[in-house]
């Protein structure tokens, strides 16, 4: 792992795999992610200055597992039956802020690398949901043919980019 964020992009892809099963979990999951990462990291940028060390770890857990907290209440509040299996991936959200705020991501300078997050995930979660979609058969819901069409989507994306890279 050579990139900086590729530990933390990396708990994406339980989050991935699970609520992609219908589209209204995959949307549900969707804006809870994108609310929480960019609430996380506008609330990080006043603690980064003012605290140092172990405090500013401890805010930035308090503060990822508030805006958890928030969103998960929210989501219930607004659509209860896509947001019951939102727990668990929830939980990997706040998991992940930290170990980005940690690698330094919600930094001024790191604006291009946050929206390549972004667009990967958003890519991944939509190309995975439209394919169990289009697959429509009870066994397309089950987690593992979520893992092999990520196999093959990132297989796809592989073979794609060393075609285009010249030898």
């Amino acid at each position: 792992m050579t990139k900086p964020f590729a530990l933390a992009s990396l708990l994406l892809l339980p989050a991935l795999l699970g609520v992609s099963a219908t589209p209204s979990g995959a949307a549900m999951f969707w804006v809870s992610w994108m609310l929480i990462v960019t609430l996380h990291g506008w609330s990080c940028g006043w603690v980064r200055n003012r605290l140092s060390g172990h405090w500013r770890l401890m805010a930035n857990v308090l503060l990822a597992t508030t805006w958890v907290s928030c969103a998960y209440l929210v989501a219930q509040a607004l659509a209860f039956a896509p947001s019951t299996g939102l727990g668990a991936y929830l939980a990997l959200i706040a998991m992940q802020c930290v170990l980005l705020e940690h690698d330094g991501l919600f930094a001024a300078n790191q604006r291009r690398a946050r929206l390549q997050l972004i667009a990967v995930s958003a890519g991944l979660l939509v190309a995975i949901t439209v394919a169990r979609f289009l697959l429509a058969s009870s066994i397309a819901m089950l987690a593992p043919t979520g893992f092999i069409l990520l196999g093959l989507l990132l297989a796809g994306w592989q073979a794609w980019t060393q075609r285009r890279k010249p030898h």
